[in-house]
């Protein structure tokens, strides 16, 4: 006889009140071991990203066992502006785990984003196949790469680089959201995460300044390890931005001047393979096991995933390539959110979407899990290899007539962007 699954927990999931600010703090501290209660309380109730009112609470038989943070954000995808909902901070209580509880609120969670009207969440997993099964997919890769500055180019536009100075500031700002919008995938910063998170770290910023005196056109953020002395120095690259082709030589040049110091530069950069060319030759500081005729040049790390709470609503807000044409049946499975598995007809049409219930007219057929379909509109993953993978299924040639509607650079959410 077939044992029959576990039912799940019936929790209480509600909105967090002032009252619950001391059990949230202690809760966090106990969940995730790297705070004291009082900075836990500080990030209840002075937070830059949200408030109060985003918070959930979940109780099991009157006590509170977990909580999570559903955090309004603003992402440009393929130049356009959009809401998106992360969902972050999720904590459960060390006695309450492997019962069920924090699928049970994340579950709650997604019929709230439903029900609001929120089509696409964002999340930061700890680990995907967890998040896969509520349906998320990963849209996000990088390359981690831990190479010697001697193996990135010089360049005499590193002359024009030099230290951040508290009135560049403003510019510095300016320019990250004129890069982010031109950009596939980014995230929108409010003036109050720079001011009361990013200013704050204690790292080097440098700018690149243009031609006309005051003209930020990049800059970047890194910090350095000295553990092993002056000259065998460590540097962590976590954010590089670069409006101009001389801004982007200017400070890869830069890190490059820094070789007699610096042995290692440890930067997770963006999959589309720049970095991977600018290298002199391939190197990786932290080699992998060695694969036949390959030169290691650094591994593949997975970083944000996203959900589509609601297919039509989703497919409607995205923008698609300029080019895109082309009509199909997109059939969805999402056991999550029953509401999702149903078939629609999909027509591109002048750069967006216009989902309609599925017709009686003989039209290529695209099936595909929810999860996987996160990653085709995030552009992640092309209609036609999901196919060829077995990740998705097309009739009458579905996958070309949808392949090239979501293209463009990979997504890249940005480290200091993380919830």
């Amino acid at each position: 006889m077939t044992p029959r699954a576990p039912r799940p927990p019936a929790i209480r999931y509600r909105p967090a009140r002032r009252t619950d600010v001391e059990t949230l703090a202690e809760l966090g501290q106990r969940t995730y071991r790297v705070a004291s209660v009082e900075k836990r309380r500080e990030f209840y109730t002075e937070h830059p990203r949200f408030g109060l009112r985003d918070v959930r609470v979940v109780e099991l038989e009157g006590q509170t066992v977990a909580s999570l943070v559903l955090y309004p954000l603003q992402a440009y995808v393929r130049g356009q502006r959009i809401p998106v909902t992360g969902v972050g901070s999720v904590a459960v209580s060390p006695e309450h785990r492997r019962r069920g509880v924090g699928e049970a609120a994340m579950r709650a969670a997604l019929r709230e984003l439903r029900q609001r009207g929120s089509h696409l969440s964002l999340l930061y997993p700890f680990r995907n196949s967890y998040y896969r099964k509520l349906g998320y997919g990963t849209i996000e890769l990088v390359h981690l790469l831990a190479v010697a500055a001697a193996n990135l180019p010089l360049s005499d536009e590193a002359r024009r680089v030099r230290r951040l100075l508290l009135p560049d500031r403003l510019a510095v700002e300016t320019l990250y959201e004129r890069v982010a919008a031109q950009g596939h995938f980014a995230v929108m910063r409010a003036p109050e995460w720079w001011a009361h998170r990013l200013w704050t770290y204690p790292g080097d910023w440098v700018v690149y300044e243009g031609r006309r005196r005051g003209q930020i056109e990049g800059y970047l953020y890194y910090e350095v390890e000295h553990s092993r002395g002056p000259f065998r120095l460590a540097v962590t690259l976590n954010e590089f931005v670069a409006a101009t082709p001389e801004a982007h030589q200017g400070l890869v040049g830069h890190l490059a001047t820094l070789r007699d110091q610096v042995e290692e530069i440890h930067y997770a950069a963006p999959a589309d393979n720049t970095w991977v060319t600018l290298l002199r030759s391939a190197q990786n500081l932290r080699p992998g096991a060695e694969i036949g005729a390959y030169n290691d040049t650094g591994g593949i790390a997975t970083g944000a995933m996203m959900r589509i709470v609601d297919v039509k609503g989703a497919l409607e807000l995205l923008p698609l390539a300029a080019h895109a044409r082309g009509e199909l049946i997109l059939e969805v499975e999402d056991p999550v959110l029953p509401l999702n598995s149903r078939a629609w007809v999909v027509t591109a049409r002048e750069g967006r979407l216009r989902v309609s219930p599925e017709s009686a007219r003989r039209l290529p057929r695209l099936a595909t899990p929810i999860d996987v379909l996160a990653q085709i509109v995030a552009g992640t993953l092309s209609p036609a290899r999901a196919v060829e993978a077995g990740l998705a299924r097309s009739t009458h040639g579905a996958a070309d007539v949808m392949n090239g509607w979501f293209s463009a650079r990979p997504a890249y959410l940005q480290p200091f962007n993380a919830f």
